[in-house]
């Protein structure tokens, strides 16, 4: 950049201020003068560089955070390199960061099981597509202006504000920050999405108890509190804190990542099933952002107890899907009574006790050809024994009859796109956020009929990703959203029971 041209890069981005600095470069809130809107521009000084391992870790991180689409991780508009600088163009957050809001304390539980929930999300997206971000802490995640939490730096160059944190990320060493860094990630070991979920544990401590589960004098002391101290109870720091996200937070933050939870979407399941309605960081962003790329998660309920007020849970949505399976039903009601119908008609035919294997070889006794002894009753012929028919067991139908219903994924389909077309009849939506919704669902609708699973899936995986970025560029607003995410998560989870 010329010094005349200096606050303008690539010719469209008028760089205001600084936002952050760190060793390699900076991050500037720019004006974006083609599409008049603001924007967030991290740049690095390529010259500053010792190495190719730095500006190969901002190439990464474009071309990482740039393939995320999630309404939970942050959005990039455009990447390239000017000269000797190489820059990120991503959508400014206005903030706060988790860290801002940590300076003031610790947060209400409500609010901590909402980020922890959003972030779960996050992250279960990234590690299904093999990515692990490695530095979740708190100045990662900022709150973006509808609400959200957003998650930053998937490229772990370290180019944020300067903190009082422990930062470890030069060239061969341990990468990331000493406080929430995994026991396995201090130690150099092998490093997973479960090192990820340890992270978003210290996260969770940290904003229930206001600091972090380890903090040593030194970030070597503290990875090596990590990798041997035992875990603090979180309720001795926060008494307040309910005993199921104690026992939570406990589990992501074992010292073995086997006895973690499995991924993300473990997480979110339960954050979901104990996060209050209506609570948490912003209730309207709360419901606004229940898509997910899949959670795999459908809750069985037990034998209702004798007898409730009402048998419904309280995490059953206020809309619940129509059900087409009754004809199933009234098929096999069909074959049962079809068969004892025909064991009754076979018994009259024949006669005689049907188990019996002589019943039709064995002559019957005849009065004729002896002498009948006296009786007082009326002639007549040997009574027929009055039948008893053998039971007909019923059918139980095969593992390939009962393993994949389409009905469910049938009714979730029906029902967003009932919804979708209501919200259009509202002006709500217009024709083209619409179409986000409907042509998809007509791809998963074909794909249905022919049994195709793969198709199923890839139609499913369309419609999710084009209605999150719809959702991220405002496409489909917030009102729509509220209404249509659930009934999106609802199809996501029938398709993944049905594909099995």
């Amino acid at each position: 950049m010329s010094t005349d041209d200096q606050r303008r890069l690539a010719g469209r981005y008028v760089l205001d201020a600084p936002i952050g600095r760190g060793g390699m470069g900076e991050v500037w809130r720019a004006t974006d003068t083609v599409l008049g809107r603001q924007v967030a521009v991290k740049m690095i000084d390529l010259r500053r560089v010792p190495d190719e391992s730095g500006a190969a870790r901002f190439e990464r991180e474009a071309k990482v955070t740039a393939s995320m689409s999630h309404p939970n991780v942050v959005t990039v508009h455009d990447t390239g390199v000017e000269d000797d600088t190489a820059y990120l163009v991503m959508e400014l957050l206005p903030g706060p960061s988790l860290a801002d809001r940590l300076a003031s304390g610790p947060l209400p539980v409500e609010d901590v099981v909402e980020v922890g929930r959003q972030v779960a999300s996050a992250l279960d997206a990234a590690h299904r597509r093999g990515l692990v971000h490695r530095d979740i802490k708190p100045g990662n995640l900022v709150q973006a202006a509808d609400g959200r939490v957003r998650v930053l730096d998937f490229g772990i160059t370290q180019l944020g504000e300067a903190t009082g944190e422990q930062h470890l990320t030069a060239t061969h060493t341990v990468m990331g920050t000493a406080e929430y860094l995994a026991p396995e990630q201090a130690t150099g070991g092998r490093v997973d999405g479960r090192a990820d979920l340890y992270a978003l544990g210290c996260v969770l401590f940290a904003l229930l108890t206001g600091r972090p589960p380890f903090r040593g004098a030194t970030p070597v002391a503290t990875m090596m509190q990590h990798a041997s101290d035992p875990v603090p109870d979180v309720r001795d720091l926060r008494p307040d804190t309910p005993p199921w996200l104690a026992e939570l937070v406990d589990r992501l933050l074992d010292k073995d990542p086997d006895a973690r939870p499995a991924d993300g979407a473990a997480v979110v399941t339960a954050l979901e099933q104990r996060r209050a309605p209506g609570v948490g960081a912003g209730a309207a962003a709360a419901a606004a952002t229940s898509v997910l790329p899949r959670t795999g998660a459908t809750q069985r309920l037990g034998p209702p107890p004798p007898p409730p007020p009402s048998t419904r849970p309280t995490t059953v949505p206020a809309r619940p899907p129509r059900r087409r399976n009754g004809s199933a039903a009234a098929l096999w009601a069909l074959v049962v009574v079809a068969l004892i119908a025909l064991a009754v008609l076979l018994w009259n035919l024949y006669g005689g006790d049907a188990t019996s294997g002589d019943a039709a070889s064995t002559p019957p006794t005849t009065a004729a050809s002896s002498t009948p002894a006296p009786t007082t009753e009326a002639p007549s012929s040997t009574p027929t024994p009055t039948p008893t028919p053998t039971p007909t067991p019923t059918p139980t139908p095969t593992p390939s009859e009962t393993a994949a219903d389409p009905a469910p994924v049938q009714d979730a389909a029906t029902a967003l796109d009932e919804e979708a077309k209501a919200l259009q009849q509202e002006k709500v939506l217009d024709k083209d956020a619409a179409k986000v919704v409907q042509d998809p669902l007509r791809d998963v609708d074909k794909a249905l009929r022919e049994d195709d699973t793969e198709a199923l899936t890839e139609a499913r995986d369309s419609l999710v990703q084009d209605y999150q970025e719809a959702v991220q560029d405002g496409t489909v607003p917030a009102d729509a959203a509220d209404r249509l995410s659930p009934l999106v998560q609802d199809l996501s989870n029938a398709v993944d029971s049905y594909v099995g």
